[in-house]
């Protein structure tokens, strides 16, 4: 089974595959080029690391 994920990151539609299941977003970023997303507590208690999700409707 081949894991994948797609989204979109500012405006650009991505494809990533491949990538270990413990990556978070931060590393992806990270690794990307991409330094604006800040750690905070590491945790996920303090929404430093927070990013939307959405999904658009239709209309």
């Amino acid at each position: 089974m081949r894991n994948a994920i797609e989204f979109t990151l500012n405006g650009r539609r991505v494809h990533v595959e491949g990538v270990s299941p413990s990556t978070t977003l931060l590393q992806y970023l990270r690794h990307a080029g991409l330094t604006g997303a800040k750690e905070g507590c590491a945790e996920g208690d303090c929404g430093a690391c927070a990013v939307v999700i959405l999904e658009r409707d239709a209309r």
